[in-house]
C-alpha cells in the first residue's frame, strides 16, 4: 500500500493519507478520511469547552454553579458532585435505535436528555472553577491540568504547586509566567527551559541557577543575558535591572527578545524519540505529527499525550494507558479501543459516547457510569448488543457517518467557547456557515473597574490589602478582574508586580509563544561558518565542515519566521 494525495472535503486543500494511516484504518474497522488533519482536529475540539466558564443552576439541586455550559444553553446540568452520587440513573434515558433517521440525530437528542456535569474536574478539593482536571487542590481558573497544588491561571501543567500563569509544564515550584518548562524551581518569565533554579527570562536553558536573560545556557550560574559574573557582581547587577518593577520586567523583556532572535533554536524537541515527528516529545515510538506528551507508540496526529498510549490517531488530551484509540478528546485512563469519544475514563471498546466511564462495550452513550453493552443509554444482553451494534454501524456507513466524529452542528458549545478557535480563529459568520455553532454572551464585565491601571503601583511593595476590594480592567481588551487572596500573596512573596492584564489576556499572551502544532519541512540553517545570512557563528566542529548542512527535518518553525533553525546535530555542536 501506497501513500495517497486526497482533497479534503472541507477546506478542498490536498492532504496526503500515509500507507501506514491505511494499515491503522483497515485495523480500526474504519474508512479513510474525508477531512485533512487540520480540518479533523478542528471538528474534534470545536467540542473541548476547555476555558469558558458560566454562572448558572443546577438542575437538580437549584443551587447556583460554575459550569462550561452557559445558561442559556438548551442542556440538563447538574452539579459536578451531584452527577456522580446515585440519586440518579443515565439508563433512565434510554431510547431505542430508530433506523429511519441518522445517528447524529438520535444522539443529539440523548445528549439533551441526559444530565451533564457542570465541569470536568475529578478528584479536586477546593478548585470548582477548574475544568479537564484530576488531584488538583486549592486550585483557581485552572485547566487541562493533572495533579497540582495550590496553582492559578494556569493549562497544561502537571504535578507542580505553588505556581502562577504557567502553560505546559511538569513538576514546576514557585513557576510564574512559564511555557513548556521542567522541573524548575524559582522560575520566572521563561520558555522551554528545564531543571533551573532562581532565575528569570531563560529560553532553551537547561541546569541553570542565578541566570536572568539568558539562552541555550548549559549547567551555568551567575549569567546576565548570556555573559558570566562573579556572585556578588550579579547581586548587583539584579538590583539594577529592577525587577519587581514593570519598567524593569519590560525592559528585560525586550533585551531578551533581540538575544533570542541571534540564538539557536533546535528544529524539535525530541527525546528518546524513534522515528517520531512533532514536537515536546519524549520516549516516544513510530509517532508522527504528534505534540506535547511522552510515552506513546504507533500513534499519529495526536496533542498533549499522557504516558503509555499505544495506537491512538487523531487525539486531544489522551493516554494514560489507552490502547486502541480513533478521533477522541480527553479519553484514555486504562482505556481499550475508544473511538469517537468526548470524555471517556477507564472505559473499553467505547464508540461515540461522551462523558462516560468506568463502563465496557458502549455505543452512542452519553453519562454512563459502570454498565456495559448499551447503546443510546439503553442496556442489552451481549447478544443484542453485538446484533444491534453491528446493524447501526451498517447503518451508519449508509449514512456517512461511520468513522466521522460528531457533526459540530449538534457539539453542546458555541465555536468560539472551544479550543477550536485557538488553532483556527473564525468570524461568527464564518462558524455558522462551516455548521458550527456560536455563543454570543461572552462571560465577564467591561467598564466595572474602581481603580484604572495607572493608578495601580508599580511595585508590590506600595500595594495595599484594599486592592482586593478594587475592581480592575485590562489595558487590552478591557475587561474587569480582580485580585485574590491568595494571588496577592503570591505576588507579595515572589516581589512581583500587580499585572495589568486580565488571565485571559495573560494567557493568550503565553499561548503565542507556546510553538504551534503544525510541522513545516526545512532544511538546517547552518550554512558551515555560520548561520544563513551570518547571523550566529559557529564556533563548535560540524560533520558538514565549511559547506552547508544537508539535513532536512519537520518542524513546528514556520520558513517566513525570523528564528535561527538547526538540526539537531548542529545544534548540539554549538551548545552541549
Amino acid at each position: 500500500m501506497r501513500d495517497e494525495l486526497r482533497t479534503c472535503q472541507s477546506c478542498k486543500q490536498e492532504f496526503t493519507i500515509a500507507a501506514s494511516d491505511f494499515a491503522f484504518y483497515e485495523k480500526m474497522n474504519v474508512p479513510p478520511p474525508k477531512f485533512c488533519y487540520h480540518c479533523r482536529r478542528q471538528r474534534l475540539v470545536c467540542w473541548r469547552n476547555q476555558r469558558t466558564l458560566y454562572g448558572r443552576t443546577c438542575a437538580a439541586t437549584k443551587k447556583q454553579i460554575i459550569s462550561i455550559f452557559a445558561p442559556e444553553s438548551d442542556y440538563v446540568v447538574y452539579d459536578r458532585d451531584y452527577w456522580w452520587t446515585d440519586v440518579w440513573d443515565p439508563l433512565s434515558y434510554g431510547q431505542e435505535i430508530d433506523f429511519s433517521k441518522p445517528f447524529a440525530e438520535q444522539f443529539d437528542a440523548l445528549l439533551h436528555r441526559v444530565p451533564l456535569p457542570a465541569v470536568i474536574n475529578g478528584k479536586s478539593e477546593n478548585s470548582q472553577y477548574s475544568n479537564h482536571v484530576g488531584f488538583a487542590k486549592n486550585c483557581y481558573l485552572l485547566f487541562a491540568s493533572w495533579e497540582v497544588e495550590n496553582t492559578y491561571y494556569s493549562d497544561m501543567t502537571g504535578k507542580t504547586k505553588d505556581s502562577m500563569d504557567i502553560m505546559q509544564c511538569t513538576e514546576m515550584e514557585s513557576g510564574y509566567e512559564l511555557v513548556g518548562c521542567v522541573g524548575s524551581y524559582n522560575l520566572k518569565y521563561s520558555i522551554e527551559s528545564d531543571h533551573c533554579i532562581d532565575s528569570a527570562f531563560l529560553h532553551e536553558c537547561k541546569s541553570c541557577t542565578n541566570c536572568i536573560g539568558c539562552t541555550n545556557l548549559r549547567n551555568k550560574q551567575y549569567y546576565i543575558f548570556n555573559k558570566p559574573y562573579s556572585k556578588s557582581e550579579y547581586e548587583k547587577a539584579v538590583q539594577e535591572l529592577r525587577l519587581d518593577t514593570r519598567a524593569g520586567i519590560e525592559n528585560v523583556r525586550a533585551k531578551m527578545h533581540e538575544l533570542k532572535k541571534a540564538s539557536l533554536h533546535k528544529f524539535a524537541t525530541l527525546t528518546k524519540a524513534e522515528d517520531s515527528t512533532g514536537n515536546d516529545l519524549m520516549a516516544v515510538k513510530n509517532c508522527r505529527y504528534c505534540f506535547a506528551g511522552a510515552g506513546a507508540e504507533n500513534s499519529a496526529y495526536c496533542t498533549n499525550i499522557a504516558p503509555d498510549m499505544r495506537d491512538v490517531y487523531d487525539g486531544y488530551g489522551v493516554g494514560a494507558t489507552l490502547e486502541r484509540g480513533y478521533y477522541l478528546f480527553d479519553s484514555g485512563d486504562k482505556g481499550m479501543e475508544n473511538m469517537f469519544c468526548g470524555t471517556v475514563w477507564g472505559s473499553q471498546y467505547v464508540y461515540y459516547a461522551y462523558q462516560c466511564f468506568s463502563s465496557f462495550e458502549l455505543f452512542g452513550c452519553v453519562g454512563v457510569r459502570g454498565k456495559k453493552h448499551c447503546i443510546l443509554n439503553k442496556q442489552y444482553s451481549k447478544e443484542e448488543y453485538d446484533a444491534l451494534k453491528a446493524k447501526l454501524i451498517a447503518h451508519m456507513k449508509e449514512t456517512g457517518e461511520w468513522g466521522e466524529f460528531f457533526p459540530p452542528s449538534i457539539s453542546p458549545f458555541g465555536y468560539n467557547e472551544t479550543l477550536a478557535q485557538e488553532y483556527v480563529p473564525l468570524t461568527k459568520g464564518q462558524a455558522l456557515a462551516g455548521g458550527f455553532k456560536w455563543q454570543d454572551r461572552v462571560p465577564g464585565t467591561f467598564g466595572k473597574e474602581t481603580l484604572k491601571p495607572e493608578q495601580i503601583p508599580e511595585t508590590i511593595a506600595d500595594v495595599q490589602d484594599s486592592i482586593l476590594k478594587e475592581v480592575l480592567g485590562c489595558v487590552d481588551c478591557k475587561k474587569n478582574y480582580k485580585i485574590m487572596p491568595q494571588e496577592l500573596a503570591f505576588y507579595r512573596k515572589h516581589n512581583l508586580p500587580i499585572p495589568l492584564y486580565c488571565p485571559e489576556c495573560r494567557y493568550r499572551a503565553r499561548l503565542a509563544l507556546r510553538e504551534p502544532h503544525d510541522l513545516w519541512h526545512r532544511r538546517c540553517q547552518c550554512a558551515g561558518a555560520a548561520s544563513e545570512k551570518g547571523i550566529f557563528k559557529n564556533t563548535g566542529t560540524h560533520v558538514h565542515g565549511a559547506a552547508h548542512c544537508e539535513n532536512e527535518f519537520e518542524t513546528s518553525y514556520s520558513p517566513e519566521r525570523d528564528e535561527i533553525v538547526y538540526c539537531e546535530a548542529c545544534y548540539n555542536s554549538e551548545i552541549l
